[in-house]
């Protein structure tokens, strides 16, 4: 699938004015920063729901669908050109009953729409813009409209007057071709199996196409716009281990020092934007996403287990405290975004002027500057984004390395907090489970890979506040804003934060961390009951959400891995812990059912290939027994290791109830580590020196 964003980062803004509102719209007493951003345009926006749904009914009108997110760029054009414009306002509402989505609040709407925009275009983006008939059914769709006529897109004003006619004047056709196009969207969204459940070939075949699009000048895949993908270059990890090709590590070095060093990476503040315009990473759309942090940090994180290199546990480190600074509540809850600008300037908050510089940091400015290439003219729009260079590293290279690296760390304290005191990018401040659940995991990743107890502190707590608020009689909420729950319950949130809770599980050494795993289970169970049917599909909804034309599903991974695919993996995972069979065979029925699109687009589907590789090969089981400084210093020496499909299970005294503890027991005041490859065990490990020489074996 190939998709085409019309997105830039310049964000969403909340707007806070100052004068009284001259219109209000229903969108007023929502509790998503994106629709509230829009509660004060002309035009007459409801929320997705009942009400506005009724109405277009009652009064037989075309709805239109605007779908988008607080950092969307493409979004806040057309809000302010089109939405924002009286006359346009006119026309959408006296013909249409106009409904405005948050795409994060209801995935399940954007991917269904999402699939008919792109079948329908071609291509997909937000903001999307779709008219359905009453019943809910799409005939015509597209992306950013400008208010006139430009990019070869027809002007917002004329698709309306035209689509407004014809519903007059041909409607049976439009509810005929919607049926149509309605079946086709069904098709689209239906099971494509294969007699049998791929084998390992289809990984390399993945590899292979993944190698056919990389760029190997500056890394990452295909041209601009250039996204991270951190599940496939986590894939080419996998794959280097196993075939000890020194080309796939390569390929990932090049693309995380690229991206690391590039303008998409804060170097003052730490943190990714969501993606650069440019093929060298070196300009940036300069929203920051929850997501893309959490997934990047496990990427890096794998790096440096596999190289050992000092510089992938500096980008973990430096992403994880900006994610602590920048993207956390009081209550340990984890914020979605950052917009991409400020005082109406995209990445002003990010930018700097030569003079700038110099002014704060003086005289002996001048290495800093060179080193992040900074000049007079700049590198955008007269300022400059801070990048690092191959000359950069000759500089530091040719000076005292560790008072040169002092040096950078001193100033780049000076500049952030000089720009702590500018007007900040707006926070888009709502609590996605889900993503919570991502930033769960890249918490445990960073303490694993660095052993800064701060980062397992911010996990417990984040886990202390979701499952003690936001998960009620095994519902998980998702979304939470201001003590505001959202309503319906969401595969991604079960599937993420059960990760999360796992990776919590085998970090925590805390006496009750088996509460983690427990939380895990409940999650678990009630996922496979409320997304999970006989055919073998997890779906995105459970059955019977009535606002919905067909049953969301979605294997194929996007700027997130598909949640059906992490589920996945969480029960194959769950099973080699508690020996529940029943986890193993959801699992095996679920690829299964995903087998057709697996092997007709495998590179798409990452995530589910994770899945499949653990299924397939080697799995290896790492149990601890005891407690104390110890068994720190043993988890310590795992943590350093990369050993993909592996988990751990730690126990203090061996008697928690499932079979990998089955016998298991540690020496008086000691510690025993037992290794298992593919249910073959070896003898059990009771020191240090012994652990270091079974690891070095895997």
């Amino acid at each position: 699938m190939v998709w085409f964003y019309f997105e830039t980062g310049e964000g969403e803004k909340v707007k806070e004015k100052n004068q009284s509102h001259k219109y209000t719209n229903k969108l007023i007493n929502e509790n998503s920063p994106y629709l509230l951003s829009h509660a004060h345009n002309p035009v007459d926006w409801y929320p997705w729901g009942e009400e506005a749904l009724a109405k277009a009914r009652q009064l037989d009108r075309p709805i239109f669908l605007s779908v988008g997110y607080a950092a969307c760029h493409w979004c806040h054009v057309m809000e302010r050109e089109s939405f924002e414009n009286e006359s346009i306002a006119v026309l959408m509402n006296e013909n249409f009953i106009n409904i405005k989505v948050d795409r994060e609040q209801r995935p399940d709407l954007d991917t269904i729409y999402m699939a008919f925009t792109t079948a329908l275009t071609g291509s997909g983006g937000w903001p999307m813009s779709v008219f359905l008939t009453p019943q809910l059914k799409p005939f015509f769709a597209g992306t950013y409209f400008p208010v006139e006529e430009a990019f070869g897109r027809p002007g917002f004003g004329t698709v309306l007057a035209e689509i407004a006619r014809a519903y007059r004047e041909n409607k049976a056709q439009i509810t005929s071709s919607a049926e149509t196009i309605f079946r086709q969207l069904e098709a689209r969204l239906s099971l494509s199996r294969t007699a049998a459940l791929p084998g390992s070939e289809l990984i390399t075949r993945a590899v292979g196409d993944l190698m056919r699009n990389f760029d190997r000048v500056y890394g990452g895949f295909g041209e601009a716009p250039k996204f991270p993908h951190p599940l496939e270059l986590s894939l080419l990890l996998r794959y280097y281990k196993r075939s000890g090709d020194a080309g796939f590590l390569e390929a990932v070095q090049t693309s995380l020092v690229a991206m690391a060093h590039g303008g998409i990476y804060d170097h003052v503040g730490g943190g990714f934007a969501r993606y650069a315009v440019d093929r060298r990473w070196l300009v940036p759309h300069f929203e920051k996403m929850l997501y893309d942090n959490a997934l990047l940090v496990s990427t890096y994180g794998q790096a440096y287990q596999v190289t050992g290199d000092e510089f992938y546990r500096k980008v973990v480190r430096e992403t994880l405290d900006f994610i602590l600074r920048e993207l956390t509540g009081p209550e340990g809850g984890f914020y979605s975004a950052l917009d991409a600008d400020s005082e109406g300037e995209e990445g002003k908050f990010y930018v700097w002027s030569k003079d700038e510089i110099e002014a704060l940091l003086g005289p002996d400015s001048g290495d800093f500057m060179r080193y992040f290439n900074v000049s007079e003219v700049g590198n955008f729009d007269g300022k400059n984004i801070l990048n690092i260079t191959a000359e950069s590293s000759r500089l530091r290279m040719e000076k005292d390395v560790r008072a040169f690296d002092g040096m950078l760390v001193d100033s780049r304290k000076i500049l952030l907090e000089a720009r702590s005191k500018r007007v900040r990018p707006l926070t888009d401040d709502k609590i996605l489970t889900s993503w919570n659940g991502l930033a769960l995991t890249a918490l445990c990743k960073g303490y694993q890979v660095t052993g800064e107890k701060r980062y397992l502190d911010a996990a417990r707590k984040n886990a202390g506040f979701v499952t003690g608020q936001l998960l009620n009689e095994s519902n998980l909420t998702h979304s939470w804003r201001k003590s505001v729950r959202s309503e319906g319950l969401f595969l991604e949130d079960y599937a993420y934060y059960i990760e999360g809770l796992l990776h919590l599980y085998e970090s925590d050494g805390a006496e009750d961390h088996h509460r983690w795993l427990e939380y895990a289970l409940v999650l678990a169970d009630r996922a496979v009951a409320l997304f999970f049917d006989a055919v073998g599909v997890f779906y995105l909804r459970p059955d019977g959400c009535e606002d919905l034309i067909v049953r969301p599903r979605n294997e194929y991974d996007s700027t997130v891995p598909s949640p059906a695919s992490v589920m996945m993996l969480n029960l194959l995972e769950l099973n080699r812990i508690t020996g529940r069979e029943g986890y193993w065979q959801t699992a095996k029925k679920a690829l299964e059912a995903v087998s057709g699109r697996l092997a007709e687009y495998p590179s798409g589907m990452t995530s589910a290939l994770f899945a499949l590789d653990y299924y397939l090969n080697e799995k290896v089981d790492i149990v601890m027994v005891g407690n104390g400084t110890e068994r720190e210093k043993m988890q310590k020496e795992i943590y350093r290791k990369f050993i993909p499909n592996r988990v751990i299970a730690v126990s203090n005294d061996g008697t928690e109830p499932y079979p990998l503890f089955e016998g298991r027991i540690a020496p008086e005041g000691g510690v025993a580590v037992y290794i298992c490859r593919n249910e073959a065990c070896r003898k059990p490990v009771t020191s240090l020196e012994q652990l270091i020489r079974e690891l070095d074996d895997i």
